[in-house]
């Protein structure tokens, strides 16, 4: 049996290898005193003892290799890929020069960590093929872009409709407006899957991002493109056949590739 993580197992883990920032959670110990902490601590290295993942040695922790080796990398990454699947399964994607570390969220938000291969082969065969979930050939009935406030997409989609076209007006000077929000309401009336890529990556020490929400459904295809305008959280939503949601992600990696860092 595969084990399972709690987010506190994790941050003993990172705090035992002085990480600095672990994208993709929040400290679970802010708030909580000391005694708290130590008997997190304490639970935590109890329960890898027993998992065989840790030994102690004349008062020194030796870690299991292939699971230092995947703490080594989460810890200590320059690129983390988040993709979070119909708003419910969220997988992080820690990277290195030769391999990537899955940490996959369970029903029971405890997390599988999973070592994969090569960062391509990741791409190819593990990434693209989650965020492609449900994308078949559908027509596309405008090139025209509409652009949304994140919150707003997020709370549409939530309740599978309901789009106020009047909240987008100040977002959308030119275009038919009526028109795209008639389009993208049918298509969250319909839809199959609405997935999201986030790329976090070390820019000048510092973490930026780039990332993309895929909306699918029975009449029309989603792209919508994060960005960030006065301070206001937007997506630029155009309607895209299956080629191009692939171009899509392949142009936020190629952003991504061309201003980050090198990995470790």
């Amino acid at each position: 049996m595969i084990p399972t993580f709690t987010v506190s197992d994790i941050f003993v883990m990172m705090q035992t290898l002085n990480t600095k920032t672990l994208i993709g959670f929040s400290d679970p110990f802010i708030g909580c005193s000391k005694e708290q902490v130590e008997k997190e601590w304490e639970k935590t290295y109890k329960k890898l003892h027993e998992l065989e993942l840790v030994r102690f040695s004349n008062g020194e922790i030796d870690l299991e290799e292939g699971f230092a080796n995947a703490l080594w990398i989460m810890s200590r990454t320059n690129l983390t890929v988040e993709i979070l699947l119909d708003g419910e399964k969220k997988s992080l994607f820690y990277f290195s020069k030769n391999n990537v570390v899955e940490c996959s969220q369970e029903a029971d938000k405890t997390y599988t960590l999973y070592m994969h291969g090569a960062p391509s082969d990741t791409w190819n065969n593990v990434i693209y093929p989650r965020m492609l979930a449900g994308v078949d050939k559908q027509k596309v009935y405008s090139q025209e872009k509409v652009f949304v406030p994140t919150s707003y997409y997020n709370e549409w989609i939530r309740k599978g409709s309901g789009i106020d076209e009047r909240k987008l007006v100040q977002f959308n000077k030119n275009g038919d407006l009526k028109e795209m929000s008639k389009l993208l309401n049918h298509s969250i009336k319909n839809k199959i899957h609405n997935n999201r890529l986030i790329i976090f990556y070390k820019e000048h020490n510092d973490w930026a991002i780039e990332g993309l929400h895929v909306l699918t459904s029975t009449t029309s295809n989603w792209t919508f493109e994060m960005i960030n305008e006065n301070n206001v959280e937007l997506l630029v939503g155009k309607q895209s056949s299956s080629i191009e949601i692939v171009a899509e992600i392949l142009d936020v990696l190629r952003r991504v590739q061309n201003q980050h860092e090198q990995i470790l």
